[in-house]
């Protein structure tokens, strides 16, 4: 039972994403009071939770709830986040419980960790950030702000991954490696070399395809 004065949670985001953070959070007993996307129409249900609005309905309200980021996508995300800091807000860091995070790691407001990620000792997650089921952080790695790494993407010891890079289902960095800020690495990717910014890379080994669109 939700204690007096307790704020409410609510999702920002209701497509597939925001479905995972929700259940994330019903999991680990929290009362998620329902959604708020600006692209869906108010008073529609998803998980069987409202879609409550948008923007507008979140600034009426900022004394009365707090956020999870339900945003896939790296840039919105961040855009979510710098809303809630425009609010006052905080967005809240949720972890699902099997997911094994070293006390020495640190993780930063708004990330995600989703179902059997590893962070291991020593590891840095940035603001913002989502750990995918499944995905490795080993130890003295560096996440970027609102960067993603993919369900099962492995990465060895003192990795970096840039800013709003995404890190493809899969893919593997070896330690000592650097992705750059908004690059993508390929779903199942192995990189063995430093990823410049904003490019993608994919195959075994990883090289560069192309520029990143931002």
């Amino acid at each position: 039972m939700r204690k007096r004065n307790e704020p409410r949670l609510v999702v920002y985001g209701c497509g597939g994403h925001g479905k995972v953070v929700a259940d994330i959070a019903l999991t680990r007993g929290l009362i998620v009071e329902g959604f708020v996307d600006d692209g869906a129409p108010a008073g529609g249900r998803v998980l069987d939770l409202p879609i409550l609005g948008g923007a507008a309905w979140l600034e009426a309200r900022r004394s009365e709830v707090t956020v999870a980021l339900g945003v896939g996508e790296n840039h919105a995300r961040r855009r979510v986040y710098e809303l809630c800091e425009r609010l006052g807000m905080i967005p809240v860091t949720l972890i699902h419980p099997t997911a094994a995070v070293a006390v020495s790691a640190r993780v930063g407001a708004g990330v995600v960790v989703m179902a059997q990620a590893v962070i291991n000792p020593d590891a840095r997650v940035a603001d913002g950030a989502i750990i995918n089921s499944g995905a490795i952080i080993e130890h003295d790695c560096e996440i970027g702000a609102f960067a993603h790494l993919s369900p099962n993407a492995t990465l060895g010891g003192a990795v970096r991954i840039g800013a709003l890079a995404h890190v493809g289902l899969g893919a593997s960095i070896l330690p000592g490696k650097a992705v750059g800020d908004e690059a993508v690495v390929g779903a199942g990717a192995v990189v063995l070399a430093d990823v410049p910014p904003r490019v993608v890379v994919v195959g075994v080994p990883a090289r560069v395809q192309r520029e990143a669109r931002s």
